[in-house]
């Protein structure tokens, strides 16, 4: 980390706690914005835009053997106009510079470092540089010799290749939509694909030569096909991926939570940091996992989670913090690990011993990462046995291992609030108080967008990306837009919320008109942003769903509810044709949009449920026999009969539907309703036929 008594450059006056990292680097670092590029353009400078994040384990090895040594910092601040950019503050801008990287033929990752012209496009990029020339790379200060003497000797050359290369990313981002859907067989061949790359030794799925991600989407997408197909392969491979990832290095056996990556394929030794995310969309995961399989284990792993969540990462402010670091004391992983004779000292239990594989010699650098074997077994089909007995042991461990690390020196936590991933959190939350009944969950998850609306949701409908210290700034991106819609509209579902319901609607005017695209999908960015070169479309689902899938399943969800400001099947229809050869072709990328096309290719079953002077617990019956219906294409609503005619107007399927003599229950398809029935026996007999 950077020396304090060190002078500070203008990062110093930034909220980002990565920014604020490098606040005392002898670079003379400016944020993104028009200073730096003013300055570039006055003085015919070359621009280095440094991207990365806080717990970005890389950026610190750069920042520590480069930004920090003086005298390529000299080098820096003679020849270069050096901007650095948090890349969770500003993902429109790193999307943009990522994919020029990739169309140089580079492979992407952070830290990003780019060359632009004062007019902000790209030259040359790369990741990380060594201090000297070594993995096959030029030294970082032979890289910045070549890009200034090219500027002064070829600057014609590179300004041409950078302007044909700006050009390309533009016209990439419209591609024409040729109006052609998929067929519904993409979504048989996506499983199909998984069952190919399925590791039916360790689980999980074979997609990286090295390293094993946390697939989260995957095995919702897989647990949904399942209860539509009945294909007990699907179930069988999210549950075991799921067992396996909570068994592993990469989940924090004494705190719970999940970390970025697995390093090996048996998911032992992680990439220590833990990012919201990913947390988030496990417990989304784990939430449909246990409605599929009624498996408590998945129970005991929501709630390890949102105990982790709730004591580490939760803020006064009532917002959700990022992420934590992977380094503590300068060493990666130093929190987590034990020492044998630590462990035994708090731990004498030879079986919990022998249960976390604590041994004298340890699985890494001599100590221990706590893990559970798995290999050669079948969680799916043998069950998942403890006795309550040893859970007891097990927990009293837990407890004594925790009480013990809270006296070391904890990994830094980025404690930054981003709308979209504080969205995901509650999303997760709802999940798990669906399948629960839990109702600390949905107080939680009511809590943190109570926080989220009163920071990051202007009046109008527009949102903010970033919160930190009483500063909310950036305009939202896609993400940031629908998931925040996404959980309001679920807090109307579940909670009969009518603020958040307003709230849901203010925010998709606001989105449709300022996101939307020509050719279907919606923009990342605002369109007001002047500040980027290109305004990018993305589809892909990476560490989080983009908002072209979210969308997707908004709409269906408001289509099935009747919702008529716009034709929204037209508007999905588009979508689904503007991604057709991604899903065609690269599907297992694109988990969370398979999800929501498998959704629209079902007909669509509505239930609703309009009641008056009825007691609140018994509506909260209904509601959670709702949600434990087994069907992903089932959308339901249970709304008071004055809320229903107030609503009627602006959804379909309320028209005209009130409560009878105290509660009705409407079973419909497409909107056209069997005969109303006044009790749940018959209800359900007519959803299940």
């Amino acid at each position: 980390m950077a020396n304090m008594s060190k002078k500070p450059n203008r990062l110093v006056h930034e909220k980002s706690p990565y920014l604020l990292q490098h606040a005392h680097n002898p670079v003379d670092w400016f944020p993104w914005g028009t200073e730096a590029f003013e300055k570039a353009q006055k003085e015919d400078k070359i621009i280095l835009l440094s991207i990365g994040y806080s717990t970005c384990h890389w950026c610190h090895v750069m920042e520590r053997e480069s930004f920090e040594d003086v005298s390529t910092a000299e080098v820096l601040n003679r020849d270069f106009v050096c901007i650095k950019l948090d890349r969770e503050e500003r993902p429109d801008i790193d999307k943009i510079y990522m994919d020029a990287l990739h169309a140089m033929g580079t492979q992407g990752g952070w830290p990003l470092n780019m060359f632009l012209t004062p007019t902000k496009e790209p030259i040359l990029g790369g990741t990380y540089f060594p201090p000297e020339n070594r993995y096959g790379k030029r030294s970082f200060k032979e890289v910045l010799r070549l890009v200034s003497e090219a500027w002064k000797n070829q600057r014609e050359e590179l300004i041409t290749a950078a302007s044909d290369l700006t050009q390309y990313l533009r016209e990439n981002e419209t591609r024409p939509n040729e109006g052609k859907l998929p067929g519904k067989e993409i979504i048989e061949k996506n499983f199909e694909r998984y069952l190919q790359v399925y590791d039916k030794e360790y689980f999980g799925f074979k997609t990286n030569s090295v390293n094993k991600f946390p697939p989260s989407m995957a095995l919702s997408f897989l647990t949904e096909f399942y209860l539509l197909k009945k294909e007990p392969r699907a179930l069988e491979m999210a549950f075991n991926t799921a067992y396996a990832m909570k068994s592993g290095g990469i989940y924090d056996q004494v705190g719970g939570g999940i970390c970025r990556y697995a390093t090996d394929h048996e998911w032992l030794v992680p990439h220590f940091e833990k990012m919201l995310y990913d947390n988030s969309l496990f417990v989304e995961a784990l939430s449909i996992l246990y409605k599929a399989s009624g498996e408590v284990f998945f129970l005991n792993v929501i709630r390890e989670i949102v105990t982790y969540i709730r004591r580490d990462m939760t803020l006064e402010s009532g917002g959700i913090a990022s992420a934590e670091d992977a380094d503590s004391e300068g060493e990666e992983g130093k929190f987590y690990l034990w020492g044998h004779s630590e462990f035994h000292h708090l731990v004498s239990d030879e079986e919990i011993q022998g249960f976390w594989n604590v041994t004298e010699e340890g699985n890494f650098e001599h100590q221990n990462i706590l893990n559970v074997y798995f290999r050669g077994k079948n969680p799916y089909a043998e069950g998942i046995q403890w006795t309550p007995e040893f859970s007891n042991r097990l927990e009293n461990a837990k407890e004594k291992l925790l009480i013990e690390r809270i006296n070391r020196i904890r990994p830094l936590r980025d404690d930054k609030i981003l709308t979209s991933w504080n969205c995901l959190w509650i999303r997760a939350l709802l999940s798990a108080y669906e399948v629960s009944g839990d109702i600390e969950y949905l107080n939680d998850a009511k809590k943190i967008y109570l926080f989220i609306t009163k920071e990051l949701v202007g009046v109008d409908g527009s949102i903010l990306r970033r919160f930190r210290e009483g500063e909310a700034k950036y305009f939202g991106t896609l993400p940031d837009y629908t998931e925040f819609i996404w959980v309001s509209f679920k807090l109307f579902q579940l909670d009969e919320d009518r603020t958040a319901f307003e709230n849901g609607k203010k925010s998709l005017e606001y989105l449709i008109s300022n996101f939307e695209s020509k050719v279907g999908p919606f923009y990342e960015s605002f369109h007001g942003n002047e500040d980027l070169i290109v305004r990018t479309i993305e589809g892909y689902d990476g560490v989080e769903p983009s908002g072209n899938s979210t969308i997707l399943h908004l709409f269906h969800l408001l289509n099935s509810w009747g919702f008529r400001k716009w034709d929204l099947q037209k508007k999905a229809d588009l979508i689904f044709a503007y991604f057709l050869p991604e899903l065609t072709q690269n599907s297992l990328s694109y988990p969370s949009m398979i999800s929501a096309f498998q959704k629209f290719q079902y007909p669509s079953k509505e239930v609703l449920v309009v009641y008056k002077d009825k007691d609140p617990k018994e509506i909260q019956k209904i509601k959670n026999k709702l949600s434990m219906l087994k069907d992903p294409n089932l959308v339901w609503l249970v709304i008071e009969e004055s809320r229903a005619k107030e609503l009627s107007q602006e959804l379909e399927l309320l028209s005209g539907r009130g409560a009878g003599s105290g509660i009705l229950y409407y079973v419909c398809r497409n909107f056209s309703c069997e005969l109303p029935k006044d009790n749940w026996e018959e209800t359900l007999t007519l959803i299940q036929e």
